[in-house]
């Protein structure tokens, strides 16, 4: 369960901050303090500016997108790939439906959200052959968003 929480922090830590997720953010990490550095870091800038912050990383950025928060970028090279098919239907297979219309399947939030609700033991698998490269790249161009880069790299090394 608690590892369950985990995933579900970061998986907001990596989806569009607003004060909803934000205050989400908050909650768990009272629930699980190890992490609550991470948040507090995220949480003591205004939330205009971690919102700048997070599109100028995730979302869009001159001349190309610093860090693609996509599994088929790091797979094939390009977002809505041949992996986020694979993703749906890993989703589907669950029994879960996803109809998330602002992200494709396969954004890291969206994955570790499904990490949260399932603790799939394959999809972590899965996604620790892509991770790595994310994070590389977040801890590389943001130092608002290098310490959750730096604890998520920890999570997937430590996990088994």
């Amino acid at each position: 369960m608690k590892r369950q929480k985990i995933f579900k922090l970061f998986s907001l830590i990596f989806s569009f901050p607003t004060e909803e997720t934000i205050n989400e953010m908050k909650k768990l990490a009272k629930e699980i303090p190890e992490y609550a550095h991470v948040v507090e870091k995220l949480t003591r800038i205004n939330l205009e500016e971690l919102q700048t912050e997070y599109t100028r990383l995730f979302v869009s950025s001159y001349p190309t997108l610093e860090c693609p928060p996509y599994e088929s970028f790091y797979r094939e090279g390009l977002v809505y790939g041949e992996a986020s098919v694979e993703v749906r239907e890993i989703y589907e297979s669950r029994g879960l439906e996803y109809t998330h219309l602002s992200e494709p399947p396969d954004h890291v939030s969206v994955e570790l959200e499904f990490l949260a609700l399932t603790d799939d033991q394959e999809f972590f698998e899965r996604m620790k052959e892509w991770i790595f490269e994310f994070t590389e790249r977040v801890k590389k161009h943001s130092k608002v968003y290098d310490s959750a880069a730096k604890e998520l790299e920890k999570l997937f090394e430590e996990q088994p």
